[in-house]
């Protein structure tokens, strides 16, 4: 009888450091979804932000483009109309 009573002492000691082996992992896994779900939440925004930036950058480079145009064309037509 009392070896029977030592093996449940060790395969319950066994089943406790399983358990507590269990707790450990499940900590982390936990903690990684949370941080995806963030992750994806702080992606979403991103993309979003993304467009209306790419929009402005090509506005403003289609400023420019009209601006040199323009100085281009009036230093031009000074040069061509302008009486020597």
């Amino acid at each position: 009888m009392h070896r029977l009573e030592s093996k449940i002492d060790k395969l319950t000691d066994a089943v406790m450091h399983l358990v507590l082996m269990e707790e450990r992992l499940i900590t982390p896994v936990e903690r990684v979804g949370a941080v995806e779900m963030h992750l994806f939440t702080h992606q979403g925004s991103l993309l979003g932000l993304e467009r209306p930036v790419d929009k402005w950058i090509s506005r403003g480079l289609g400023a420019w483009g009209l601006a040199v145009t323009l100085f281009a064309v009036l230093a031009l037509g000074e040069e061509v109309w302008s009486p020597h």
